[in-house]
């Protein structure tokens, strides 16, 4: 009789932990919102951003995480898109890209490699130097959904991207 309670008991054992296993091991999805800015010129770009919390050269790229990106950095001219050029990231999937920005950021300047002269300046109530503003809702954002995975230790976790992307294209540009 004891050794027929042992076997229960190892059987029982071994099916809770084989459902343990299976539990863990299902694949979630995460999605993400990111908005990016995207080098559409011939020139390199100087990005300057004046996010509303700033820790010495280091801001938040989202709201309650604990990853942070340099406020200066160079975006080059690539034809696509790079997860190096996300300026902020949230899960919620419901706002708008330029709301977002106004809630990250105070201002964000740009400046050109080439074009010393060129500045453009985008604040919430005003822009300098582009004929849009990464601030208000008339600006123009592309959108695409990217999938990808980000590993972890013993397996990779699916993620979807919602990429919002800002141009900044030559013909924008006012000189």
């Amino acid at each position: 009789m004891k050794r027929l309670i042992n076997i229960i008991l190892e059987y029982t054992g071994i099916f809770f932990l084989t459902v343990f296993c299976c539990i863990s091991c299902k694949q979630t999805v995460r999605e993400e919102l990111h908005i990016l800015i995207q080098n559409r010129t011939n020139d390199t770009v100087h990005v300057t951003l004046f996010p509303k919390e700033d820790i010495g050269g280091l801001y938040p790229v989202c709201f309650g995480c604990g990853g942070h990106k340099l406020t200066k950095f160079d975006i080059y001219p690539i034809t696509f898109y790079d997860y190096d050029n996300v300026i902020f990231t949230t899960h919620d999937l419901d706002i708008n890209p330029y709301i977002l920005a106004s809630k990250a950021f105070d201002s964000i300047h740009i400046s050109f490699a080439n074009k010393e002269d060129v500045i453009i300046k985008f604040a919430h109530e005003s822009v300098t130097g582009y004929s849009e503003n990464i601030f208000t809702e008339n600006s123009t954002w592309y959108f695409e959904i990217v999938e990808g995975e980000e590993p972890t230790q013993f397996r990779k976790n699916p993620c979807i991207y919602h990429w919002y992307v800002f141009e900044i294209l030559e013909d924008k540009i006012i000189f």
